[in-house]
């Protein structure tokens, strides 16, 4: 094994500058983040170019975030198993062809297969240059500071490449962002092969002993829950034999996952896991956390498009404003968990304050004829709570989770921040919206009549507009009826939105309160492992 300075990256051939070398792992994680099947804001223009629901969409990037999710496990077994070059260089082949594949692919079933695989992919090459340089990151070892910087990078690349997306689809087309990632791809192989050599952290461990079978039975559970809240309002729920049938099925992979939890000798993801009171914890943080950051998703498309009439470009940028919060929020949890270490309540306590401000502010300023600047601190704070609580809960598993099993409790971690934990919660909030949307809209309409002065104003107001600009009187009628219609419509939806951030912002002070009489264990400072130490425990 070749000795290195400490602190370096043994990777790289001996040539390569230390500042060189976390550059290019920096930028190969970018590369891996900003990589997906489909992009969610670019929906309008997937729909019309690939003539698939906006629910397929959803589905492929929820599948996407299942097979990131079910990866985990496996994540120590690559890295004791495979070298750094080997693994960035496959995982590079593999994300290009999914994404070659999804440029060309209008099959739903080639394309969630696609999905699941580069999620997997990506989330290995991710972790193959991240945990390269942890020790860069945090010579401590501390899980709180590495988790600060590593999620900030996810994060901000999930913000970031969707906004670049759309920038590059109003200059060219929706698959210039495919083409440049395929040629970045193509130059992080190149480099791999050229800077980096074929050396292990630790003795090779095989492949063995791995547990396939729980891997597909997990893999198939996820899939038909998944396919359920991607299509289950679309499909009016139990009213259709689609859902029916991938009820079933989820019920059936269900006994049947559990069934081999339990039979098999090393299953692969171990029931243990499930009765750590420190990870439950984890986990119900993150659960009560979703709605806040899936509540506002259905409500604040009609609200910038429609009342602050902005187009796709502008309205990809208000997510900087996000970006923004969570670059803040990381270097407050940086310094939180390098310097000061305090209590998790205060901590936590922070975060749901941020999410809970984010709702009054929405609340308040929701349907208000303003610019784009009205929204800016509702999203700074989004962004904040959000990374102070996936970097505080990723700190908060590690005190009871060891080697051995650290891998597989990630898997339970992501199985509620990234795959269905993020992905139910958004669905019901979607379906409650179009409900009140539509009461509201019942409402409104009634009370729509010529008797009225708003409404008489209204459309007499537009009834002119187009009658002076030469359109007939016939013309006239259709146009201000359509106004109105319109007018009808937007106020529904700003009415059922300001009920459901109201909801949130209540449940937010709940949660405040409950956060301040739970009982969280004293910060303790977990190490990051060795490898040996990790190989040693390692099945």
């Amino acid at each position: 094994m070749n000795t290195v300075p400490k602190h370096t990256i043994a990777a790289f051939h001996s040539f390569i500058p230390r500042m060189a070398r976390i550059s290019l792992f920096v930028l190969f994680a970018l590369i891996f983040q900003f990589s997906n099947t489909v992009y969610l804001n670019l929906t309008g223009t997937l729909t019309g170019a690939s003539q698939m629901l906006k629910e397929d969409l959803t589905f492929f990037f929820q599948m996407t975030m299942v097979g990131l999710c079910l990866v985990y496990p496996l994540l120590f077994r690559f890295k004791l198993r495979f070298t750094s070059r080997q693994t960035i260089t496959t995982c590079a082949i593999i994300v290009a062809a999914m994404m070659a594949i999804a440029m060309y692919s209008d099959s739903v079933v080639v394309l969630a297969t696609a999905s699941f695989i580069l999620g997997a992919a990506k989330m290995v090459g991710t972790f193959e240059t991240l945990v390269s340089i942890q020790l860069i990151i945090t010579p401590k070892k501390d899980y709180g500071v590495f988790f600060s910087v590593a999620l900030c990078l996810v994060l901000l690349s999930g913000q970031i490449s969707g906004i670049w997306a759309v920038q590059l689809n109003y200059t060219y087309d929706w698959k210039a962002i495919y083409r440049i990632l395929l040629a970045a791809h193509a130059i992080m192989i190149l480099l791999a092969q050229l800077v980096l050599h074929n050396v292990r952290v630790t003795k090779k461990l095989p492949l063995y002993g791995i547990d396939w079978l729980g891997l597909v039975l997990w893999s198939l559970l996820f899939t038909a829950l998944t396919y359920i809240f991607s299509y289950g309002q679309l499909m009016d729920w139990l009213h259709s034999g689609e859902i029916r049938i991938a009820v079933f099925l989820s019920l059936v992979f269900a006994a049947l996952t559990l069934f081999w939890m339990f039979r098999a000798g090393r299953p692969y993801i171990h029931s243990f896991i499930f009765t750590i009171k420190s990870v439950n914890t984890a986990i119900f943080i993150i659960l009560i956390m979703q709605p806040f950051l899936s509540a506002s998703g259905s409500v604040m498309g009609p609200y910038t498009m429609g009342a602050l009439k902005l187009d796709d470009l502008n309205n990809a940028a208000l997510n900087w404003y996000i970006a923004a919060g969570i670059a803040a929020g990381s270097m407050l949890s940086y310094c939180w968990f390098r310097w000061y270490n305090g209590p998790y309540k205060l901590f936590f306590v922070i975060a749901f304050i941020s999410l809970t401000l984010y709702y009054v502010l929405l609340y308040f300023s929701l349907g208000m004829l303003a610019d784009s600047s009205i929204i800016a601190l509702p999203y700074f704070l989004r962004g904040f709570g959000s990374i102070l609580l996936f970097a505080g809960t990723g700190k908060y598993i590690t005190r009871d989770a060891g080697p051995a099993i650290f891998t597989q409790v990630l898997c339970y971690l992501a199985m509620a921040r990234n795959a269905l934990g993020s992905l139910i919660p958004a669905s019901l909030l979607a379906y409650a919206q179009s409900v009140r949307t539509l009461d509201f809209h019942t409402r409104l309409a009634g009370n729509t009549g010529t008797y009225s002065p708003l409404v008489s104003d209204f459309y007499s107001a537009a009834y002119n507009r187009a009658t002076r600009g030469g359109g007939t009187a016939a013309e006239g009628s259709i146009m201000a009826s359509k106004g109105l219609y319109a007018k009808v419509n937007q106020q529904a939806v700003f009415l059922a939105g300001r009920e459901i951030f109201e909801i949130m912002a209540m449940a937010g002070l709940v949660i405040i309160l409950l956060l301040l009489l739970w009982h969280f264990s004293a910060p303790v400072t977990r190490k990051i492992p060795s490898w040996r130490a990790i190989r040693s425990v390692t099945r």
